[in-house]
């Protein structure tokens, strides 16, 4: 977390101690961060990998704008997201924190920590009112001021948690931020929901004899959430594979063949759904029913 103005993400990680080694994990945890094209006016200064303790993987990126931006005169951004292995760590390190920052304890080991970064008494600190934000399955935002020489850069630390993707983002303006944070985090819940929700690696298939009689089974495939669920529905397609249309009733994951289906070919369409969207992945053909 380099620079002079970052310095509330690293007094964020160090109230909860997780510095740590990290593990490689999918999905890829950069897409879901901010994305240059969410930032327009400013440049990305710093990015990667960073290791948080109890994650599978984290990134940070960095902007600065290239002058003082919007209402509050942004000076710059950081935002950070870790994956964890289950939302129920993303949920506890979350509530730890916000705890944290509810004590008279935490809140010293905050300002002591955000004075260390940014060089400055204790006294220039000033930290406010930690408040709620809603819209996500966690989150608050806690304003701070620092006065650096004859000047202040004002704050406002967000922590936001979605399934089991933690969110730390700092904005800092020459003028109090206020809500100026709300499309930052959309921006950031869009990307994490595009990488969540299930996306088909490899096409479902189907195992047994296309026979009158027989019965075929089918295979989801593979698919990026490890969390989705399937649905399944069978299709009669014309003996070229065209022409496909639903079969009545055809939604379990085994299928018997009928003699309708007698010189036709079959195929599966498998949904994969989970919170964040409900894709559709189809088979080859069978060859043609006997």
């Amino acid at each position: 977390m380099a620079g002079k103005i970052w310095m509330t993400v690293a007094a964020a990680c160090a109230l909860l101690v997780v510095i740590s080694a990290a593990a490689a994990a999918t999905p890829d945890v950069a897409s879901m961060t901010l994305q240059p094209a969410d930032v327009p006016g400013a440049k990305v200064t710093h990015q990667g990998a960073v290791p948080e303790k109890g994650y599978l993987a984290a990134y940070s990126r960095e902007f600065t704008f290239a002058k003082p931006n919007g209402s509050a005169k942004l000076i710059g951004i950081e935002a950070e997201v870790m994956v964890a292995a289950s939302a129920a760590t993303a949920t506890k390190d979350v509530a730890q924190l916000e705890t944290a920052l509810r004590t008279k304890a935490g809140r010293a080991l905050f300002v002591k920590t955000v004075a260390s970064q940014a060089k400055v008494k204790a006294s220039a600190v000033v930290v406010g009112k930690l408040r709620k934000v809603a819209g996500y399955d966690q989150g608050f935002e806690l304003p701070v001021s620092v006065k650096v020489k004859s000047a202040h850069v004002y704050e406002t630390l967000v922590n936001l948690r979605i399934d089991r993707v933690a969110v730390l983002m700092v904005e800092f303006g020459l003028r109090p931020v206020g809500g100026a944070s709300g499309k930052y985090e959309a921006a950031i819940a869009s990307h994490i929901g595009t990488a969540l929700a299930p996306a088909s690696v490899s096409p479902p298939t189907i195992a047994g004899t296309p026979q009158q009689g027989q019965t075929l089974t089918a295979s989801p495939g593979t698919w990026t959430a490890d969390d989705a669920t399937f649905a399944y529905q069978w299709q009669h397609c014309d003996a070229a594979g065209a022409n496909c249309v639903a079969i009545a009733g055809a939604t379990a994951q085994t299928y018997v063949v009928s003699s309708t289906d007698v010189g036709a070919t079959l195929r599966v369409v498998v949904t994969a759904s989970n919170r964040f969207g409900a894709p559709a992945a189809t088979s080859a053909q069978t060859t043609a029913v006997s």
